[in-house]
């Protein structure tokens, strides 16, 4: 069961590590946060959607942290006991998630430097029934983007953290 679990989490990983943007459009809502329907102009839909695919993913990430944390609490309580595979298997979801990281940091980057003037143009979009909705859709993004950027620091900082910790665990294994 527990390989299972930790298989899982190997597969997701490296999904996300490939196919974030494509997951990611699926998804309508996490936590908080809604994905707003399209307008039908695709400037603004596809910042839109580019914001909340890192915003999605960089959560998805910061689960599979979380349940890798978990796997490496179980490890140190009984150290006689450790599954060696199984904390391989997180070290190796462990590098994909900071892979994963410091790509999704780098999207983000670019979409966070497009982020006002998109902002400015919004209020000005043809036609301008279209004007109120788009500056909805870019402020939610423009929240999604900044909420994606706080949780994508905490995942650096803890995959690192958590990366020291595992390898210390596998030693000499």
């Amino acid at each position: 069961m527990k390989k299972l679990s930790l298989l899982s989490i190997l597969l997701i990983t490296i999904t996300s590590l490939y196919s974030t943007s494509i997951y990611a459009q699926n998804l309508d809502s996490y936590g908080d946060m809604k994905r707003p329907a399209n307008i039908g102009v695709a400037d603004f839909d596809n910042f839109k959607n580019s914001c909340f695919d890192i915003y999605f993913n960089s959560h998805k990430l910061d689960k599979n942290l979380q349940d890798i944390e978990t796997n490496l609490t179980k490890y140190a309580a009984d150290k006689d006991n450790i599954d060696f595979n199984s904390l391989r298997e997180d070290i190796k979801s462990l590098n994909a998630i900071g892979k994963s990281s410091k790509e999704l940091t780098a999207q983000l980057k670019t979409l966070d430097d497009k982020s006002e003037s998109m902002a400015k143009n919004a209020k000005n979009i043809k036609p301008k029934t279209k004007a109120p909705k788009a500056v909805k859709n870019t402020n939610n993004a423009i929240k999604a983007l900044n909420d994606a950027k706080s949780t994508l620091k905490t995942v650096g900082e803890n995959q690192v953290t958590l990366l020291k910790q595992a390898t210390e665990l596998l030693g000499d294994n």
